[in-house]
């Protein structure tokens, strides 16, 4: 056999252990030792950097998915120009004094109305014939115990005038008719007291004072006198007859005196 040839029959197939037809009781057992020690992992080596921890990759959309939409940018508030605050203003001030002008014409004569009490009608049409303001004071034109009270207390205003009305028959009548006005009630009050006594004087009227354009007229001799407090005012009428004589309390003449004391208040209102 040669050397060939011997190399030749070794090639054999290697032999397989079958550990199957070992015993169980007779397999190595390891120490009691190690079958308890807990295993641990290997420490890591020195020369190997930790691992770096990479951050989560952000979800990249598919082509599928609908893109998200992106919210409407919010108007911005319109800018009003400094001429545009002008012009506003101005209108403001415009409606401002409008109102203010519209109050004044419709608002109540407060004033007015807690001075003076509801104006009455007279019954009869009493026609002015002719009226003048006592500028200068009343005691300037009164007499006796009257002239010596306004120089204690003078009054705030005075109005003579007269009238003329005519009766149902016909009979034509002149009226005098004198407004005082007081500071108050309780003054106005003193003075109407003072004239309705016999011989404490008078406030004259325009015939006794002569005036122009009351010649010719009748004398009023107080035959008709009336007189009323209306709160701080005073009014004094007096009556006589045109065309004939004036008896004494005559009660025609006297009830045309006392409808033209509502005249008061009308009176000492009317523009001067």
């Amino acid at each position: 056999m040669t050397g060939a040839q011997a190399n030749t029959q070794r090639e054999t197939t290697p032999l397989r252990r079958d550990n199957s037809l070992i015993r169980p009781d007779r397999a190595p057992v390891p120490p009691p030792d190690e079958a308890t020690r807990p295993a641990f992992a290997p420490p890591p080596r020195q020369d190997q950097p930790p691992a770096v921890q990479q951050p989560p990759q952000a979800h990249q959309p598919t082509s599928w998915q609908a893109p998200v939409a992106q919210p409407e940018p919010e108007p911005q508030p319109r800018r009003i120009a400094p001429t545009g605050w002008l012009l506003r203003g101005l209108g403001l001030v415009a409606i401002s004094v409008l109102s203010g002008l519209i109050w004044l014409m419709i608002k109540p004569d407060t004033d007015d109305e807690a001075a003076s009490p509801p104006a009455e009608v007279p019954r009869y049409q009493f026609v002015p014939i002719h009226r003048e303001e006592a500028f200068q004071g009343c005691q300037s034109v009164s007499t006796a115990k009257i002239k010596s009270f306004f120089q204690k207390q003078e009054c705030t205003h005075l109005t003579r005038a007269l009238y003329s009305t005519t009766l149902p028959d016909g009979t034509r009548v002149l009226t005098s008719l004198v407004t005082v006005l007081m500071p108050d009630a309780a003054t106005a009050q003193q003075l109407n007291d003072l004239t309705t006594k016999d011989g404490t004087g008078n406030i004259r009227d325009l015939v006794d004072d002569g005036r122009d354009g009351t010649k010719g007229m009748p004398a009023l001799d107080d035959d008709a006198y009336a007189s009323g407090r209306q709160e701080s005012l005073v009014v004094i009428g007096d009556s006589a007859y045109f065309d004939k004589n004036t008896p004494h309390k005559d009660p025609a003449l006297l009830d045309v005196t006392k409808e033209a004391l509502k005249l008061g208040w009308p009176q000492e209102k009317t523009p001067r």
